[in-house]
């Protein structure tokens, strides 16, 4: 099994961590790297998802592929821990 590039970046990983439990879903958190200070963010998966999201984080392949359900910034978010709010929107748009 191959790292995702993310992982093998020093400083670079996301901390990851199981919030709750309530037997239907898992709220997962998942915090960029602690240089950025910024918080942790929760994305709440039904145990179906959250079993997927444990395969890709054991096996890998494409988070969209694997997540198709989840938004772009919901697997943004299991990914890196970064969302839309910690991207400066187009000025233009």
């Amino acid at each position: 099994m191959m790292p995702r590039p993310i992982d093998m970046l020093p400083n670079f990983k996301p901390i990851r961590r199981v919030v709750e439990t309530t037997g239907t879903h898992v709220i997962v958190g998942v915090q960029p790297p602690k240089w950025m200070e910024i918080p942790e963010r929760q994305i709440t998966l039904s145990t179906e998802q959250y079993h997927r999201y444990v395969r890709w984080l054991a096996y890998g392949g494409l988070i969209q592929e694997i997540l198709p359900e989840l938004t772009a910034s919901q697997r943004e978010a299991l990914l890196t821990g970064l969302d839309d709010e910690n991207f400066p929107r187009d000025q233009d748009g």
